[in-house]
């Protein structure tokens, strides 16, 4: 997303947060406003930057994959994608999300592997560790997921945060 693009939804979730909140008695107009604000900390969330997150999140599962096969060296496992699975610049927010959910069936299937009796009987250290590193990695992706997702709009309301935007991790 561009930095002006940003700042403007910035700006205007910060002007009705500092003059028009402030200034209303009618609480009708005010929930009005939250609905307004919640939007636009969506519309900034889901703008054309998309892609970033989503990279990050092919990143993870990558170097999972590259752990989770030098861990299970021997071992019979599900099948593991080559990576990296992304090559060069690549911006189409919607090929990424394939790739990302393809990842994520993988991990799915890699864990429930590592938690099964197959893997412990091969090598139960390392089936042991492979699962650790999973669910590890699972929660890492989440964060980043939650980092992208706005707020609900009660929780922006009853808070009344100034901070209108990505949930915390």
């Amino acid at each position: 997303m561009s930095g002006s693009f940003e700042r403007l939804i910035e700006g205007i979730i910060d002007a009705l947060q500092s003059h028009v909140v402030p200034n209303s008695s009618d609480d009708f107009v005010r929930g009005q406003v939250f609905s307004a604000i919640y939007a636009l900390n969506g519309l900034k969330l889901a703008a054309d930057w998309k892609a970033g997150p989503l990279l990050e999140q092919v990143r993870l599962q990558d170097e999972t994959f590259a752990a989770v096969r030098r861990l299970a060296d021997g071992m019979m496992h599900p099948e593991i994608s080559a990576t990296p699975r992304i090559h060069g610049d690549v911006s189409d927010a919607a090929a990424i999300e394939a790739v990302r959910d393809d990842g994520d069936r993988q991990l799915g299937q890699l864990l429930l592997w590592a938690s099964g009796e197959d893997a412990r009987a091969a090598d139960r250290d390392a089936a042991a560790e492979i699962e650790r590193l999973l669910r590890r990695a699972i929660c890492d992706q989440l964060k980043i997921e939650l980092a992208t997702t706005p707020k609900s709009m009660q929780q922006q309301i009853a808070g009344g945060e100034r901070e209108g935007g990505a949930a915390q991790g």
